[in-house]
């Protein structure tokens, strides 16, 4: 009779084990699926910064919004180097002139 009670207890011991082992077993896992989304929204966070990296590469609305203003720019450019070119050619001949009104002068 003693025997049986002693593997009973056993037994008890060992179901609480198990018991004890299966609680630990769900917070665990309970925990690796709240860090699973904490990953997933970081990565979906990290993906939202990257995104307008990649447009530019793809050459979505915001390269061309790009593009046009550099093609403005580039054109404001060229119109001020083709006016500071024109300036410079009047320039020599003005000097030009008054060289020689300077030595007609003297």
């Amino acid at each position: 009779m003693q025997f049986l009670r002693t593997q009973l207890e056993n037994k008890d011991t060992q179901i609480l084990q198990m018991q004890n082992l299966l609680d630990q077993q769900q917070r665990l896992a309970l925990q690796d699926k709240k860090l699973l989304e904490e990953y997933k929204s970081e990565i979906n966070k990290l993906k939202a910064l990257k995104m307008p990296q990649e447009d530019m590469k793809d050459g979505s609305s915001i390269r061309g919004e790009a593009q046009e203003e550099i093609e403005r720019l580039k054109a404001q450019l060229k119109l001020s180097e083709e006016e500071r070119n024109k300036a410079k050619e009047k320039e020599p001949v003005k000097t030009e002139s008054k060289k020689w009104w300077q030595l007609w002068r003297k």
